[in-house]
């Protein structure tokens, strides 16, 4: 199977995506393979949890082979770290021989050569490696981990050597506030444009931790950041000129649209929502598309109890509000986030100068 390259996502595929979740299926999911890690990133939402027994190999295959009957087409190889399973790239071979569009996230500390040269004989879709400073002062304060910094660079020297379809992306935090734009440089001048990914919003921790929380931006340093970089601002101004109304939010669904993907954590248990811990199947018991089908039906028909601003607000496009976070920031899944509130109304009270700014 040929690897189609991050840049050529054209309209067969989107069509295709289109006709999967018509039929109630998954489009895409994403598989954490360990929750482990080599680095000790500040910002981590995950916990490790070394007493937990992970999936096995064949465990892992049966899942792929059941996602794949149930007509998903994305999938992403994830951790913790991925490298770290002396499996994995077994794992990835298999789930690349079964045909689907396949996303590896990885810190990229532990790409060697030997396995830069497997990814190349057999390619993914995209290799997303984060890389959350510029300078190794930065990048190890982040990652608090000596001699980080000079094997992600290896790496990603390795890997665009290769010529394989390369993503860096970023986390913004008080950390690295100052090198954000710096690393969209040299990744729009290593790779070109569209090949550079940051959220510049930090969430709680999967396990309801408020610890990443501490680091985040303010919201005038988001919108600082985001309205000095050409493609971030040409992404707000598409927001801003092509959202449409939610009519499920305006009919009192928690979630305001389909739920199209999934995420399998190391111990087989997949969830539609990360922050929604009690609601999962647990796939060494139940069948992947049976758990998916019982899952979303529960999910997509919650309504909302309360009469909160959210409701009636006119800017909800732009907020990064989800019954998850919501949970985990709040204790519910309905009470306003107000940091959430508070950038979106900021992002809107720019929209006329970034709209004309950008024309």
């Amino acid at each position: 199977m040929s690897s189609i390259r991050f840049d050529e996502k054209d309209n067969y595929i989107e069509r295709l995506e289109k006709k999967i979740f018509s039929q109630g299926r998954p489009v895409s999911g994403q598989i954490d393979v360990t929750y482990q890690c080599n680095l000790k990133c500040q910002h981590c939402f995950i916990k490790q949890e070394e007493y937990k027994k992970e999936l096995e190999f064949d465990e892992i295959t049966r899942i792929i082979n059941d996602i794949k009957k149930a007509g998903c087409l994305w999938l992403c190889l994830s951790g913790g770290e991925p490298f770290l399973r002396k499996d994995f790239l077994d794992i990835y071979t298999y789930a690349r021989k079964r045909g689907f569009l396949i996303s590896i996230f990885t810190n990229g500390t532990l790409i060697t050569p030997r396995i830069a040269d497997c990814l190349a004989e057999f390619p993914p879709y995209s290799i997303e490696i984060t890389l959350n400073g510029l300078t190794k002062k930065v990048y190890e304060e982040v990652t608090q981990i000596k001699g980080s910094f000079i094997r992600v660079m290896r790496a990603i020297e390795m890997i665009k050597e290769r010529g394989l379809p390369l993503v860096l992306k970023s986390n913004g935090m008080k950390i690295n506030r100052d090198e954000i734009l710096k690393i969209t440089k040299f990744s729009e001048e290593l790779l070109g444009k569209k090949r550079f990914r940051c959220d510049l919003v930090l969430y709680p921790g999967i396990d309801g931790s408020k610890k990443p929380c501490s680091l985040r931006l303010t919201p005038d340093e988001i919108l600082n950041i985001q309205y000095s970089d050409n493609e971030m601002l040409s992404l707000c101004r598409e927001q801003f000129l092509h959202h449409k109304e939610n009519a499920r939010l305006k009919e009192g669904y928690l979630f305001p649209c389909g739920l199209t993907s999934f995420h399998i954590d190391p111990y087989g248990e997949m969830r539609l929502c990360s922050f929604i811990k009690e609601e999962y199947a647990d796939l060494k018991e139940e069948e992947f598309l049976k758990g998916f089908i019982r899952l979303y039906s529960k999910l997509t028909s919650l309504k909302a109890k309360k009469n909160t601003k959210c409701r009636d607000c006119k800017i909800d496009y732009l907020c990064r509000q989800c019954p998850g976070r919501a949970l985990v920031e709040n204790g519910d899944m309905e009470s306003p986030v107000e940091f959430y509130c508070e950038l979106a109304h900021k992002q809107e009270e720019m929209k006329e100068e970034v709209v004309k700014k950008v024309l």
